[in-house]
């Protein structure tokens, strides 16, 4: 009964032992799959922020250009007027045809010249323009000021525009401000947000107005006091602002809400323009969500263009779902096919060699990690006390990182850690070690060093390469590194003692102003020890 309860009591340790097995295949494959969905998920995340930030800035050049383009074509027909000593409404209006606003430039309205009028001129000019077949033309609004102005050329003349004919835009004070920096300056003025007169009570925009200064002919403009005695008037152009936008986004319009305010605030008052009602952008936290500025002559727009959920979803990528799915099913059949199998020399052999990979190499850089690196130290210096040779430890922490993960997320912050493993490769003999302990701590290891100088000479070649600037994905970086350097055996003659020392003396480097080497100062004390036998910790 002894040998029976015996030969129980053993199949039950097997038993014990194959389930344990099998439960720790399956939990360290389950791990695997999510360390590969994890990385796919970011990757994915990657993608959908590039594309994103290439349509922010795809639209915000557009609106550059397309203001830039407006501009020219009111430079254009100040030149008409520049080019002859009196520009009829004929001619006037055979020039702006011949641009075919409407269908070639979304969003304005026209291009009309407003001209000055002086109170003692204004019977004169009321008689002019009357006697031109507009026996009703007066200038509005109505009241007494000390000069008045008004739209005497508009083209097209018909529809909408004719409610701005002889409409004096220097009485109202967010008008005159661009108009008396278009004067002052000789350049061109963009108004603030404005109601155009063009507006009926229908489908009523936010508008603006770019305007032009128009002198007198070769008469000198060169000082402030030239430039407002010799002003005629100005070529100015008024838009919608929602006619503005058309076609800014591209096809693919209905992924991306902008919204724009005609101030470096965002806030109600301000907006200007909103492509999608149902995002409010001041409100709400968005992951994708960028904020850009651009000036618009003398006044600064704010460009506020968010993401919509149907970008997301036509964004979606597919993989890191179907790699959760495929790896929990792969691991569900290695576990089955372990315990099926359980004395298959070959499987256990193959599953303890891919344990073996995780646990001596960082999964983002490929480089040694800890683990590794501290055997392969141990053995150098078992290698140095045979040959009397020395051994040196670089303790590299990245400075100015954080800002990157801070403001351009992980993702950049993990391709920026990349850059630099390659980099710190690039530095190595094939005898060296370039491992990273977490986060932005990376550790070399140097053995059969020239002594102090060999390792100054490589530090300084490591920090010479790492401070070099990085492009990632279409931005610049800069970054620098602070180093401690260690050396056996004057420094320490056990690795985690040696370990120590490199960082404390990068913490010194990091005191001594960042983007520098130390070493661990010559003193007569002992070298630094390492409490409860612990590494140092990344910070």
């Amino acid at each position: 009964m002894n040998q029976l309860g015996q030969r129980h009591q053993h199949f039950r340790e097997v038993f014990k032992a194959r389930d344990l097995l099998t439960v720790t295949v399956l939990v360290l494959s389950l791990f695997i799959t999510y360390g590969l969905w994890d990385t796919a998920v970011r990757s994915a995340d990657q993608a959908q922020q590039m594309t994103f930030d290439f349509r922010v800035r795809e639209s915000t050049v557009r609106i550059e250009q397309r203001l830039a383009i407006y501009e020219q074509m009111l430079r254009a027909t100040k030149g008409l007027f520049n080019s002859a000593d009196d520009v009829t409404r004929g001619e006037f209006r055979s020039f702006i045809a011949s641009l075919s606003l409407p269908e070639m430039f979304p969003g304005i309205q026209g291009i009309g010249l407003s001209v000055i009028v002086s109170p003692a001129a204004m019977s004169r000019h009321l008689a002019t323009v009357r006697a031109e077949g507009f026996p009703e033309y007066a200038i509005t609004p109505e009241g007494k000021r000390e000069v008045y102005t008004s739209v005497v050329y508009l083209e097209p003349f018909f529809g909408r525009n004719l409610r701005a004919f002889g409409f004096d835009m220097y009485s109202d004070p967010t008008r005159r401000a661009a108009m008396d920096h278009a004067r002052d300056g000789g350049t061109t003025g963009v108004s603030g947000k404005v109601k155009l007169v063009q507006e009926t009570g229908g489908d009523v925009q936010h508008g603006f107005l770019m305007y032009v200064p128009l002198y007198r002919k070769d008469a000198p403009h060169a000082t402030l006091e030239q430039r407002r005695a010799n002003l005629i008037g100005w070529v100015y152009a008024p838009f919608r602002i929602d006619d503005f936008m058309v076609g800014i986004s591209g096809e693919l319009a209905e992924d991306l809400d902008i919204e724009i305010y005609d101030d470096e605030r965002v806030s109600a008052e301000a907006k200007m323009f909103d492509s999608n009602k149902l995002i409010d952008a001041t409100s709400v936290v968005h992951q994708l969500k960028r904020v850009r500025f651009i000036q618009a002559a003398n006044r600064t727009w704010t460009i506020v263009i968010t993401a919509v959920p149907e970008f997301e979803r036509r964004m979606r990528w597919d993989r890191p779902q179907l790699i959760l799915q495929s790896g929990t099913s792969i691991s569900l059949l290695i576990a089955l096919l372990l315990w099926l199998f359980l004395d298959d020399r070959a499987r256990a052999l193959h599953a303890a060699d891919q344990a073996m990979q995780l646990a001596l190499y960082d999964a983002l850089t490929g480089l040694p990690n800890r683990k590794l690196l501290e055997e392969r130290l141990g053995q150098s210096l078992t290698k140095a006390k045979r040959s009397s040779s020395h051994v040196a430890l670089l303790f590299i922490d990245l400075d100015k990182f954080k800002p990157v993960n801070d403001n351009f997320g992980h993702g950049y912050g993990d391709l920026l850690l990349k850059e630099v493993a390659k980099r710190l490769q690039s530095c190595m003999r094939e005898s060296d070690t370039a491992s990273r302990l977490g986060g932005d701590e990376f550790v070399i290891l140097l053995p059969d060093i020239e002594g102090r100088e060999g390792t100054a000479l490589v530090a300084t070649k490591i920090l010479d390469r790492v401070m070099q600037p990085y492009e990632i994905a279409g931005h610049r970086f800069e970054i620098s590194a602070s180093i401690g350097a260690a050396i056996y055996p004057e420094d320490g003659v056990e690795g985690k003692v040696l370990i120590k020392a490199a960082d404390l003396a990068m913490y010194a480097a990091k005191n001594a102003g960042r983007a520098t080497v130390r070493f661990v100062p010559r003193k007569e004390t002992a070298p630094p020890t390492v409490h409860n036998g612990d590494w140092p910790q990344p910070t």
